[in-house]
């Protein structure tokens, strides 16, 4: 009875971290998109929100961690749900990288190009909205494999999109008249950008496999 408890507390602190994980990338978003628009002043205001909730992320994988150490369930599923909740913290931690470089850096983004950021921020949201949906289901005591394996397939097509969408806007910028220091600079926005979704389907990899370990 004690282990089903500490299971089902398990459970519970992964379903909030990936919510707040969800908000850590919904944040980020919504800043990039007011940074890039030069709104630097609304960026301000809700600067420290993301922060906390990337420290709440990991505090709370640090229980999940305590939980497994403790006991909750069997010796070889310990591993794969840590391994997974892992990456998914890795997901918290590049949107908080990607929202420091815009907060210190201040890079300006021409106007042309505003709106192919803003949609492949776009993208990076849904693509972590799938994974959430997978994550959900696999957590879920009623919840299936098929399912699971539908939102990461998704996942793995809007991660595809995105790196066309970056390709497209690379070449774009180095076609541009901009001087050669302001491209290298918006390149490095695209890669600090990319690099959640890049995360996302690794974690989404994770995911399927600890999957495939779930099917009797």
């Amino acid at each position: 009875m004690q282990i089903f408890k500490k299971e089902k507390h398990v459970v519970k602190l992964v379903l909030e971290h990936i919510d707040k994980t969800a908000e850590c990338v919904q944040t980020m978003t919504d800043n990039v998109r007011a940074f890039i628009s030069g709104n630097y002043s609304a960026a301000e205001i809700a600067a420290s929100r993301i922060n906390n909730f990337e420290s709440e992320a990991d505090t709370l994988l640090r229980e999940i961690r305590d939980l497994l150490y403790s006991g909750a369930y069997l010796p070889l599923i310990r591993g794969d749900i840590y391994r997974l909740m892992s990456r998914v913290d890795d997901v918290a931690n590049k949107a908080e990288d990607c929202h420091d470089f815009f907060h210190y850096q201040k890079p300006e983004i021409a106007e042309e190009y505003r709106s192919q950021i803003s949609a492949i921020l776009e993208l990076t949201a849904g693509c972590f909205l799938e994974l959430q949906k997978a994550l959900q289901a696999y957590f879920d005591p009623k919840g299936d494999i098929d399912t699971v394996r539908a939102h990461t397939r998704k996942v793995s097509e809007l991660e595809s999109l995105i790196d066309d969408n970056e390709q497209a806007l690379t070449a774009q910028i180095f076609d541009s008249s901009l001087e050669k220091s302001d491209k290298i600079h918006f390149r490095q926005c695209l890669t600090q950008i990319v690099a959640i979704s890049d995360t996302i389907e690794d974690a989404a990899d994770e995911l399927e496999l600890a999957g495939v370990k779930a099917i009797v």
